[in-house]
């Protein structure tokens, strides 16, 4: 395995903080910065799934968006997700999130009226791409979602034609089949992060360099630990600590996500408040059950760096 790549990207899909009320509590982006840098995380996702993006308003977005950037100062990796099914909205997210100096910016597509097409997907795409011209653009696959599925292969072969600034995929789809086919073909050119924590090691195997997820918010040594193992041909210990984030993903899961990921964030002292409607938080009930089921797995000893 001497020849792999080095895996260089762990971007958190961060929870967008909120006050008991539901207002944006931006001061919190402090400590989550703060955990990411700790935790070795490179790179921060803002208002994607696991933040409710689409639960936001463009202000709210702006705001956030314009906090990490200045919380960050160069320590992080600032990818906006910008997506809506407005394409106005998108376009003005993408160019006021240019402005405000991200790495870079993300769209899933959209989930209401769907694109049925590559063409119709790319007519999208495209003018959200093109009003942040001078910053890198990612595609979002996410087709439990969404409900988009179509094939990565054809949108980045057509779309690094039309979007001189398509640099990717984030790519939240377990169909490694197609990762793969779009890694052989462009991974000298394009990045390409998966999103499913809890494959990530199956994504190494088929060439992976970085990855986006939830659980990297507070479950990042587990990550670095399989990366290691596998970088050093050690399967058995990956594969270990693989089946650990399988076991944390499948109780996160059994309790409701975001929800259950907000309830460790607080359980880990940063507390990021409720979820939007139509989410809802976990009762205290649930949320002592959680935190039970957890301590009960070691996850907590897990999470020590």
């Amino acid at each position: 395995m001497s020849d792999l790549a080095p895996f260089r990207q762990l971007i958190a899909a961060t929870y967008t903080p909120f006050y008991p009320n539901g207002d944006l509590h931006l001061a919190l982006v402090e400590m989550q910065a703060q955990r990411a840098v700790a935790e070795g995380v490179t790179g921060i996702f803002i208002a994607g799934t696991t933040g409710e993006g689409i639960s936001l308003t463009t202000d709210e977005r702006l705001r956030l968006t314009r906090r990490w950037v200045e919380v960050a100062q160069g320590r992080l990796r600032i990818i906006a997700h910008v997506a809506s099914d407005c394409s106005q909205d998108a376009c003005e997210l993408a160019r006021e999130s240019q402005s405000l100096g991200v790495d870079a910016i993300a769209a899933m597509a959209p989930h209401y009226f769907r694109p049925n097409s590559i063409e119709e997907l790319l007519t999208s795409m495209q003018p959200i791409a093109a009003a942040a011209p001078a910053t890198p653009f990612f595609f979002y696959d996410i087709p439990a979602l969404t409900r988009v599925r179509l094939p990565m292969c054809d949108f980045l072969e057509q779309g690094v034609q039309r979007m001189h600034n398509l640099k990717g995929l984030k790519y939240t789809n377990p169909d490694l089949y197609q990762f793969q086919k779009c890694w052989h073909q462009f991974a000298d050119r394009l990045e390409l992060f998966f999103g499913l924590d809890e494959a990530l090691l199956a994504a190494l195997a088929v060439g992976a360099t970085g990855a986006v997820g939830s659980t990297y918010n507070f479950a990042a040594p587990i990550y670095w630990r399989m990366i290691h193992a596998f970088h050093q041909a050690d399967l058995v210990t990956a594969r270990h600590f693989q089946l650990q984030s399988v076991k944390l993903v499948t109780v996160l899961l059994r309790y409701g996500m975001p929800a259950a990921g907000k309830a460790v964030m607080s359980m880990i002292g940063i507390d990021c408040g409720p979820v939007r409607p139509p989410l809802t938080p976990l009762t205290p009930d649930r949320l002592r059950a959680l935190e039970r089921e957890l301590a009960e797995l070691g996850f907590f000893d897990w999470i020590r760096s």
